[in-house]
């Protein structure tokens, strides 16, 4: 038996670069630990997004307000690409500090495998007494921040995305400006949420040349053709498989812990999902080959 090889992270960032550059907007899987990205791969996702939000809440079990630090986000971002083969773009919120910190973190994110990285330009951790939305940095320290990411992405190919959450903090001329200057830092793509009418969507492709990507936009936006027409090449609809996860754990563990049978009203995966999820068989001969290596070897001359 030769033990499986998985792409390396070369080879998945090139995938990802060949959907940046293509015609077609995909939909992203909601992808935050090993079992998630398994199942992202098995459905055919092309590409899975490990968001901030999805990172805090499966690392630490807190809400997505800047608690997690890059150490735990990096360590989760290895375990993610070590067990997957989709290439993973990841949400490294405000770079975990300034443009030396982005440095750092661009870095490490690669060293772990990640394909992608969007740094946003938010002013995270929030500071005391700033409005309830948030507030964001200035836009010459945004493109600081994104310059110093480019430039560290050269040496591993990771892709760099420009990320503005204007749209949430101030207004659709105040993101339309902001991207256009992020553009100029030479970003691979421009991240932008809370996309909420085409109306935004059109004056933002409008703009800038750069490849698209969404997160959480408005229902009426979902549709793949137009997306694409407006340079959308991929598009995360939020992370409602955090949601059904949680809520399937809580609506078994009630079964258990009342002593009825689990699964009795939560579709359970069948034995074969799970074993195929977790490569079952391929431990299986490694199992047999190197813990049993003589049942092994009488089997392999049987049949021969």
């Amino acid at each position: 038996m030769i033990i499986p090889t998985r792409p390396s992270a070369e080879a998945k960032r090139a995938r990802l670069r060949s959907v940046l550059h293509g015609d077609r907007c995909i939909m992203a899987a909601s992808t935050y630990d090993p079992l998630s990205a398994r199942v992202a791969e098995d459905l055919d996702f092309e590409v899975g997004v490990l968001g901030g939000s999805a990172a805090a809440l499966a690392v630490l079990g807190v809400p997505d307000i800047t608690l997690i630090t890059l150490t735990e986000l990096a360590e989760q971002v290895r375990r993610i690409c070590r067990a997957s083969d989709i290439p993973l773009l990841v949400d490294a919120d405000h770079g975990y500090g300034n443009s030396l910190n982005v440095i750092r973190t661009v870095q490490e994110l690669a060293d772990m495998g990640a394909c992608g990285v969007s740094i946003e330009d938010t002013l995270l951790p929030r500071r005391f007494g700033s409005p309830e939305g948030g507030e964001l940095i200035s836009v010459d320290e945004g493109i600081g921040k994104l310059s110093a990411a480019v430039a560290t992405a050269a040496g591993s190919g990771i892709a760099v995305f420009g990320r503005t959450n204007a749209l949430s903090t101030s207004s659709l001329d105040d993101a339309v400006q902001r991207l256009k200057a992020y553009e100029k830092s030479g970003v691979d793509a421009a991240f932008v949420p809370y996309v909420k009418t085409r109306a935004q969507l059109d004056a933002i492709a409008a703009e800038i040349t750069l490849p698209i990507i969404l997160g959480g936009p408005a229902k009426e936006l979902v549709d793949t053709n137009y997306l694409a027409s407006r340079r959308v090449r991929v598009c995360l609809m939020g992370h409602p498989t955090l949601g059904a996860t949680a809520e399937a754990l809580y609506s078994v563990g009630k079964e258990m812990a009342a002593g009825r049978e689990s699964g009795a009203t939560v579709a359970m995966a069948s034995k074969a999902t799970m074993n195929r999820l977790i490569r079952a068989d391929e431990y299986e001969q490694q199992n047999q080959q190197f813990l049993n290596p003589g049942q092994h070897l009488e089997r392999t001359n049987h049949e021969n």
